[in-house]
């Protein structure tokens, strides 16, 4: 694979240089040029790329670098994350036990789960929202009832009060939100774990099939087996154009921590069978460019088409660099739809991008807010 031919932002230079300092353990001061002098402006660039955990143990390592005051504003955000992580691990623990005793078939994905098992506890790594995976759609109004008997309100609420309704959201969404006011907790319920899957939903029938049960803060918890994981790891963070450092950073991590386990012959059939190797090696490709990782021999040896490998990554590149905001941008917005044909293999995929622009439209177009 060639190199990608273009120039990291200068904005985030100084932020990559931190975060691979934190993964490769190497010791090295950060000029003034290098953005100490512009601490805030850091910290805000940390916070949207969710990578504070790394730039406080960078910090706490590296004393010299930084005055006692940041230091000491980085260590009470932190401990403000750590509250709210171990808030969503609660909620976590409570739904989980709940869909355990009314013998809902999920999985769990991202969250305080990755968190502890990358990170090794949950309050280093604050998540968005929990994210739960269905394994059977018709299952939704089990998982429905238990999110409302624990006082959650749903966002699509009078959508799934109708039948055709509901058929046309989950069409065009693959999750219904939930929110926990007095938990201050939101979570997506996926319905399916893919988006864009109207005709090719066929290549994810087998996608539930070997969970694994594990032990989880005093319960057992169903997950992917780590070769299904870390595919959905790189295909989320693909399918975002990588937007975020953290979910770079946590493919990073997965695969360093686990490569002497990972079958990297069953990630590429896991891939190919879900059309979403191109998202795999997307990934590697970003860590090469980014971090200097080398790319596993059976990734180079299985890639083709390399220019749109790299047109792909140059794409992703401009989303990381991307201001607040600038991200949700028209002109953002179809080149995210342009990139998403590029990223996904066939005909069909590709139809499925585009039908399921239209359908969330149409959704939009039909129960968004009016006026």
């Amino acid at each position: 694979m060639q190199l990608i031919n273009a120039s990291i932002d200068p904005r985030i230079e100084t932020l990559l240089r931190i975060l691979d300092a934190n993964i490769t353990l190497t010791e090295g001061p950060i000029t003034e040029n290098g953005g100490i002098n512009e601490f805030n402006r850091l910290i805000l660039l940390s916070a949207r790329h969710k990578t504070d955990y790394y730039l406080f143990s960078y910090f706490q390592r590296n004393p010299n670098l930084i005055s006692t005051v940041h230091l000491n504003q980085l260590r009470e955000r932190m401990t403000r994350q750590a509250i709210r992580s171990l808030q969503q691990l609660n909620e976590l623990i409570s739904i989980c036990r709940n869909f355990n005793k009314a013998e809902l078939p999920y999985a769990i994905i991202k969250g305080p789960h990755l968190a502890r098992m990358l990170y090794g506890t949950s309050a280093v790594k604050v998540s968005v929202d929990l994210d739960i995976l269905m394994v059977n759609p018709e299952d939704l109004f089990g998982f429905h009832a238990v999110f409302i008997h624990a006082g959650y309100t749903c966002y699509e609420q009078k959508l799934l009060n109708s039948a055709w309704k509901r058929m046309l959201y989950v069409s065009a969404k693959r999750e219904v939100h939930y929110f926990n006011r007095i938990a201050g907790c939101a979570v997506d319920l996926h319905v399916k774990p893919f988006a864009n899957t109207i005709l090719t939903q066929w290549r994810h029938r087998n996608f539930f099939s070997d969970l694994e049960r594990i032990p989880f803060e005093g319960i057992t918890i169903p997950v992917l087996p780590p070769e299904k994981y870390f595919v959905y790891l790189c295909h989320h963070g693909a399918c975002h154009q990588f937007a975020r450092l953290g979910w770079l950073m946590d493919i990073r991590n997965f695969y360093n921590q686990r490569k002497e386990i990972l079958v990297m012959d069953k990630i590429l059939s896991v891939a190919g069978s879900m059309n979403t190797k191109r998202s795999v090696t997307l990934a590697f490709y970003m860590l090469e460019a980014l971090f200097h990782d080398p790319v596993p021999e059976k990734i180079k040896q299985t890639t083709d088409r390399s220019g749109t490998l790299e047109w792909l990554a140059v794409n992703c590149l401009k989303a990381v660099s991307h201001e607040k905001g600038e991200g949700l941008t028209l002109k953002a917005r179809f080149d995210r739809i342009v990139y998403l044909v590029k990223l996904t293999k066939g005909f069909a995929g590709k139809v499925d991008v585009v039908l399921s622009v239209l359908l969330r439209h149409l959704v939009l177009l039909l129960f968004g807010p009016k006026g």
